[in-house]
């Protein structure tokens, strides 16, 4: 909560803030800063953030022009005997003018601590559940009742749960201005307690109703944000986006850096679209910790507990470092390489050998999983069923890092059409539809195409696709009941990398990793799934496997592929 700088200043009070990003010769960005105080116009160098999480941020501001010269301020907390915290939170000034000096000492002094002891006392009251907002004094504009009701009534005979739709309606209501933009849904979910998939449907029948809007929006690798103003549509979203503040160009990642967010509909509420901090650690959560290094520094180093591992990575160096739990170590930093040494009965230190500033960050590797994909999302039934035009535009191409892919065929339909008729026989096929993509969807996947019999299914998750496979073979004898001659399904799963693409104004997927997923089917005996080795070595098909039967290996040649590839067999019914 504390860490959210952008919404301390505005509960205290100051100017909203223009940023002015260059780019730095030896990488990364120097930025300036722009507001008016006092009734005059404030100008200075912002230099990043440095943290440790959970103990403390700080900040330095070098001013250009206006009554003050150079400012340091910060926050410190430490932990208490009795489980609570004690914050530190201090502010120091070096006046350029007896303006500066008398407004340091006179008004800004005396108002920073009654206001953040405003603020402590706020939050210790919705840490108890006494109030509903983070911090005090959020600008929180009235909603227009009228299209607010009107967005509502549609909501309600979408047969969303009321439960939640009166969730949304007080947040929608009574919510903070700042909290109405970039919403995340599965952020939403925790805070609310809901399902996440039950929170999303929501929202996506919401923005359907007029109540809230979605964009994408491509985030930067490094900073995990994004400056540029959200896509409304993905037929505008461009493969290539840059990030001024991290001075990198970057590829979008549909199952990474691509994510669908939520905001009001100006309609409802007006939107909040001023900025007050740009860089504090609250907009950074996978960094734990963050140092700015003059050219030549050595200052202590202090590691942050390590559960997993971490990775130190720096604009101006050109390799990264992977930091795993256990020594302490001390570090340097070169042109080239972040190097660690162990340290032992002293305490570890951080040098920046570079001849010019560096910014060192170490982070954690993976993706919040509060993150909503372009490829999660897209993924899911509901969101095609609900915004089928979203797709692509057909003259991009965009990478999906990794993507379950399903397959599946009926054995003997042929045979099947020729002896019922082509009516019965399609009656038996639609019947069979039915029952796969209720797996589909209830697991979260999507249904790409059908052709003939066959079946494309998208998952983001192996675990979900493995489920999905599952319910169908579960489910399949429900879609004809006394028949003689029941159907058989053949079922091929694979995960990899490919292209989104726009195939005859539909969101499609290309690439090696389909060729390969369709022919695993091929292989396919009738009654069992076929399984890609890269799929088998996933932990979720361990785990899927725990209750199943002993899986049987097996090695074939595909149909345009050269070498043998190896398969696992997997008995999901009788043949």
């Amino acid at each position: 909560m504390l860490s959210q700088t952008d919404w301390i200043n505005r509960a205290v009070g100051l100017p909203a803030v223009k940023y002015d990003v260059k780019a730095r010769s030896e990488g990364g960005s120097i930025v300036t800063a722009q507001a008016r105080m006092f009734g005059t116009e404030m100008r200075w160098r912002e230099f990043p953030f440095e943290w440790l999480e959970p103990e403390f941020y700080r900040v330095h501001r070098l001013f250009e022009s206006g009554p003050f010269a150079d400012v340091n301020m910060g926050m410190e907390l430490h932990p208490t005997a009795g489980g609570g915290t004690n914050l530190i939170v201090y502010t120091n000034i070096e006046p350029r003018t007896l303006l500066g000096k008398f407004a340091a000492k006179n008004i800004l002094g005396p108002k920073s601590r009654r206001d953040m002891n405003r603020i402590a006392a706020h939050i210790e009251e919705y840490l108890t559940g006494r109030s509903k907002v983070i911090l005090p004094r959020l600008s929180t504009k009235p909603a227009n009742v009228e299209a607010l009701q009107a967005g509502l009534k549609k909501l309600q005979t979408d047969n969303q749960p009321p439960a939640l739709v009166s969730r949304l309606e007080e947040f929608l209501h009574g919510a903070p201005d700042i909290e109405l933009t970039h919403i995340r849904p599965f952020a939403i979910a925790r805070k609310w307690d809901f399902d996440r998939w039950d929170v999303l449907r929501l929202f996506l029948h919401a923005t359907s109703c007029g109540l809230l809007d979605f964009s994408w929006e491509v985030l930067c690798p490094n900073c995990r944000s994004s400056r540029q103003t959200g896509a409304t549509s993905l037929a505008t979203l461009k493969k290539t986006s840059h990030c001024d503040v991290c001075q990198i160009k970057f590829d979008g990642e549909f199952d990474k850096s691509v994510e669908l967010k939520f905001s009001v509909n100006p309609a409802v509420r007006p939107r909040e679209t001023q900025t007050f901090c740009l860089a504090g650690p609250g907009g950074k959560p996978h960094i734990v910790s963050q140092l700015w290094l003059e050219p030549g520094e050595t200052r202590p180093w202090k590691m942050p507990a390590l559960k997993r591992s971490l990775r130190l990575r720096s604009p101006q160096i050109q390799q990264t470092l992977t930091i795993d739990p256990g020594e302490s170590q001390s570090i340097s930093c070169g042109p080239e390489k972040i190097l660690a040494t162990a340290v032992v009965g002293q305490k570890p230190s951080v040098t920046n050998l570079n001849p010019f500033p560096i910014l060192l960050s170490m982070e954690q590797v993976d993706w919040s999983e509060d993150i909503l994909t372009a490829a999660r999302v897209t993924n899911w039934q509901e969101f095609r069923d609900l915004f089928s035009a979203e797709v692509i535009s057909p003259t991009e191409q965009v990478t999906v890092g990794s993507q379950v892919v399903l397959f599946t065929d009926l054995r003997g339909s042929t045979a099947m059409y020729h002896g019922l008729g082509d009516a019965p026989a399609y009656v038996l096929v639609r019947n069979h539809f039915v029952v796969l993509i209720e797996a589909i969807r209830a697991n979260h996947g999507t249904v790409v195409k059908t052709i003939g019999d066959s079946v494309m299914a998208t998952f983001s998750r192996v675990d979900e696709a493995l489920t999905a496979v599952q319910q169908m073979f579960r489910d399949l004898p429900t879609a004809n009941p006394g028949l003689t001659a029941p159907l058989v399904l053949k079922s091929g799963l694979h995960v990899g990398p490919c292209l989104a693409v726009n195939a005859n104004d539909k969101l499609d997927y290309f690439g090696t990793t389909i060729n390969l997923a369709a022919r695993l089917v091929e292989c396919s005996r009738g009654g069992e799934l076929i399984v890609s080795d890269a799929l088998f070595q996933h932990p979720e098909t361990a785990a899927f496997l725990r209750n199943s039967l002993a899986p049987e290996q097996d090695e074939v040649t595909y149909r345009g592929f050269e070498k043998p590839q190896r398969i696992w067999r997997i008995k999901m019914a009788s043949s």
